[in-house]
């Protein structure tokens, strides 16, 4: 009860100087927002292509008709067509296409006209007409060297039967089945275990605090156990932490759009970080001898963690020593627990991250708690 007593009234002073809300809730979420627009990059619209073609030739026919028809179709492009090429030309220069492709009356030829600053409208182009001038080249060899064997299909047949036959080979989507997260949850996770290592400081950081300001003698001159007065300090750093990393797991997932995985392992994953956290700070303050000298001392553990766990920008893909100190970082496991968990798998698939974040929580934690003990003696 008497542990209760004092969470209540330490939560309300972190209420009423409003640091926890603006460095556990604001901040992080604020800038979740500006990197998850960031991450998100321009919208796609369709790109404005021109054509220029009688229509009576093979090659004409076969790219109106077939990749530039399926591009249309599927909303990357939007086919316009000129009735020539100067025509084509001069809605280049008026910006209303970004590029164009003119087939040869003869049908033999095939040209890609692009504006200065139109790169991919123009690859684009040339690389449907390229495959396209190949297959109708395939198509037209297949039927001269079924004639010059003595074949009695009709070229028309024979064409039709080739270009619907089957294809042989397969293009595989590499991404599909491929294990990480998408950028928006990784900017919010990555964001969120960053503060959360500033945020959690103002529960166990008041040891220090209150013992300049004389609060804390009057407290254990009161029928308060030190154990007392150190749990409920570290209750109110465990509060801090997990509101905001709940908060940032909702407000990222509702309004930006983030994916975490199976609520039951993303909550697992944060009361372990939180943990973490309060376990990292706890070592802090154990050893810092001034409120100050915490509070840049937990500065820097949070920089210093933050950027080789990756809240930035991975260090595990760098190799070598970089990537073996990523490993021993909160960050870099509660980010391959989230990893872990995509794709709709269970939350059982994140309890090897758990494991880690517990070790590190026992490892950092214990000697910690030692340590802080001495803050509140008599």
């Amino acid at each position: 009860m008497i542990v209760l007593t004092l969470l209540a009234r330490d939560l309300r002073a972190r209420l009423r100087d409003r640091s926890a809300l603006v460095l556990g809730l604001i901040a992080p979420a604020a800038l979740i927002t500006i990197l998850s627009l960031l991450v998100s990059g321009p919208q796609t619209q369709e790109v404005p292509v021109g054509l220029v073609s009688s229509g009576t030739t093979a090659l004409g026919t076969a790219l109106a008709e077939g990749p530039l028809a399926g591009l249309e179709e599927e909303g990357t492009i939007r086919l316009h067509r000129y009735a020539d090429e100067s025509a084509l030309r001069a809605a280049l220069e008026d910006g209303e296409v970004d590029a164009g492709v003119v087939v040869a009356p003869e049908g033999d030829r095939l040209q890609v006209l692009r504006g200065p600053d139109s790169i991919v409208a123009g690859a684009i182009l040339e690389a449907v007409s390229r495959s396209t001038a190949l297959t109708v080249d395939g198509v037209g060899q297949a039927v001269v060297a079924q004639q010059e064997l003595g074949g009695s299909t009709p070229p028309q047949q024979l064409a039709t039967a080739i270009v619907a036959a089957p294809a042989t080979t397969r293009l595989v989507d590499a991404t599909q089945g491929a294990t990480g997260i998408d950028p928006k949850t990784q900017v919010a996770a990555g964001m969120a275990t960053f503060f959360l290592f500033f945020s959690v400081q103002f529960g166990v950081l008041g040891l220090l605090q209150e013992r300049r300001q004389g609060t804390l003698p009057r407290l254990l001159a009161a029928p308060i156990a030190p154990w007392q007065v150190l749990a409920s300090k570290l209750l109110v750093s465990l509060v801090i932490g997990l509101v905001s990393m709940t908060f940032l797991a909702l407000f990222s997932t509702w309004l930006l759009g983030a994916h975490w995985g199976s609520p039951a392992g993303v909550a697992m994953m944060i009361l372990a970080g939180v943990l973490a956290a309060v376990a990292t700070v706890t070592l802090v303050v154990g050893v810092a001898k001034s409120p100050e000298q915490a509070a840049a001392m937990q500065a820097v553990v949070a920089l210093v963690l933050g950027i080789l766990g990756g809240a930035f920008f991975s260090m595990a893909r760098a190799g070598g020593v970089a990537a073996f100190a990523s490993r021993l970082t909160p960050h870099y496991w509660f980010n391959e627990g989230l990893v872990r968990l995509t794709g709709g798998r269970d939350w059982t698939s994140a309890l090897v991250p758990v494991t880690a974040l517990l070790l590190f929580t026992v490892v950092v934690g214990v000697p910690g708690l030692l340590l802080a003990r001495r803050s509140v003696r008599p």
